[in-house]
């Protein structure tokens, strides 16, 4: 199952039910992508990631989004033609590239958030910067933070998102799909005894930082059956230094990477086996039983943390017991969520090596 719901979304999803049944709902600025005269019955109440009360506007016709992940959730329930304003690293999925660019995810032109009149513009939940959200509101816009990126919040998130696009049944879809595989393997790891599992270090997609308790790499960890070497640490992305990750000796290493190696959609793998081979290549590195074993794994932030992080902890799963999983297909989690949700083909590169 996937994780249960805080008593935050609980409440706002019974907001909402209030909103919805009542005809009513508290009045609120007039944001420009809405129509002259809205009733007040049109808008939602919801409570965001960041635990704030954000009415929107109901139908929502445009949309501008500085999320990335929740730009690639909106597509997957069939809301991309809703988009009007993406943020400048926006890649995927590819019908995006021609939107028009608004700046930074978390530094964007609220000018040119403005210009293009949207009804509701999301952001990220842990990363918002209150004066962001005092300058899109003061413009008469609602700014929803979500996450789209933590197992722990996912079936919140694409919820909220399912009910702002009058989408229920799509959010349900997707979370089905989620839950079918997030199940399958919590329920092969579940019982592992500690000297089954082995010993991790994950470094996100700055050299040396890794992940520990409250980060959603460590969550991934943990439910593909593995131990994460810096779950000790007093803060969730932890600075470490290269003798400290020679010296924990683990057993496997993988390596998040960003958008500065070509990777995901539509990438050849060459740029991948580059970084592959300069991991494998630092001083005293092939003293770690890792590196002398193979078992360095590098994965593509769009199945990292993200929408389609559900192919990522197949990945986990296979790498960190590859033969309790020798059933689980991860290139068949991945191509059942582009042609189901996206209408793509699987193509480009997202891990490496494959296997």
């Amino acid at each position: 199952m996937l994780p249960k719901l805080g008593i935050g979304f609980v409440l706002a999803a019974l907001s909402l039910l209030l909103l919805l049944f009542s005809g009513c709902a508290p009045g609120g600025t007039q944001s420009p992508g809405e129509k002259e005269g809205a009733s007040q019955a049109e808008r939602l109440l919801i409570v965001d990631s960041a635990g704030r009360a954000v009415e929107v506007p109901r139908p929502v016709k445009r949309i501008v989004t500085i999320n990335s992940d929740v730009l690639e959730v909106i597509c997957a329930l069939g809301g991309a033609d809703l988009v009007v304003g993406v943020s400048d690293t926006a890649k995927f999925p590819p019908l995006v590239k021609e939107k028009p660019r608004v700046g930074e995810s978390f530094t964007p032109s609220v000018e040119k958030i403005v210009e293009l009149q949207p009804d509701v513009v999301f952001g990220y939940g842990r990363f918002l910067k209150p004066e962001l959200a005092r300058q899109v509101e003061q413009a008469g816009i609602p700014l929803v933070s979500l996450d789209c990126y933590k197992i722990e919040t996912m079936e919140r998130d694409i919820r909220t998102l399912g009910l702002i696009l009058g989408r229920q049944e799509e959010a349900d879809a997707y979370l089905e799909l989620w839950e079918k595989y997030l199940g399958l393997v919590r329920e092969m790891t579940k019982d592992l005894k500690p000297e089954a599992r082995p010993r991790v270090y994950l470094e996100g997609y700055t050299d040396y930082k890794t992940v520990s308790a409250g980060s959603g790499g460590h969550e991934l960890l943990e439910i593909a059956g593995g131990i994460n070497i810096a779950a000790a640490e007093p803060v969730p992305y932890p600075q470490v230094s290269p003798e400290w990750v020679v010296a924990q000796d683990p057993d496997v290493i993988i390596k998040a990477v960003s958008s500065r190696v070509a990777s995901g959609y539509g990438a050849s793998p060459e740029e991948m086996a580059k970084e592959r081979e300069a991991i494998i290549s630092r001083p005293g590195w092939h003293n770690i039983k890792a590196v002398k074993e193979g078992r360095v794994y590098l994965i593509s932030s769009e199945i990292y943390t993200a929408p389609r992080g559900v192919v990522g902890f197949s990945y986990f799963a296979k790498w960190l017991h590859p033969e309790l999983f020798a059933d689980l297909d991860p290139q068949k989690v991945h191509r059942e969520i582009l042609e189901k949700f996206h209408g793509l083909e699987l193509q480009g590169t997202y891990v490496y090596p494959e296997a």
